[in-house]
């Protein structure tokens, strides 16, 4: 499933919003959260943050699910 708030960011182009991976389970100093890769030119790096974060993995995987599923909201908002 594509991130709704790159496919909402009127600040992407087109051409750059398809260097944004699905979204998919991140991991960051803060935890775990529902987010995307970007890959640029100089490879992969942190792209969006979907949800807030989660101490556990498996809690973040739940929160993609239930994105994934309509269940949960999404963060809209960078």
């Amino acid at each position: 499933m594509r991130s709704a708030q790159v496919e909402q960011a009127a600040y992407i182009s087109g051409e750059e919003k398809s260097r944004y991976s699905d979204l998919l389970v991140r991991k960051s100093t803060a935890g775990f959260y529902v987010g995307t890769t970007y890959n640029g030119d100089h490879g992969p790096e942190p792209g969006s943050r979907d949800s807030d974060y989660f101490p556990t993995r498996e809690q973040a995987e739940t929160a993609l699910q239930a994105i994934v599923s309509g269940k949960m909201k999404p963060r809209l908002e960078p």
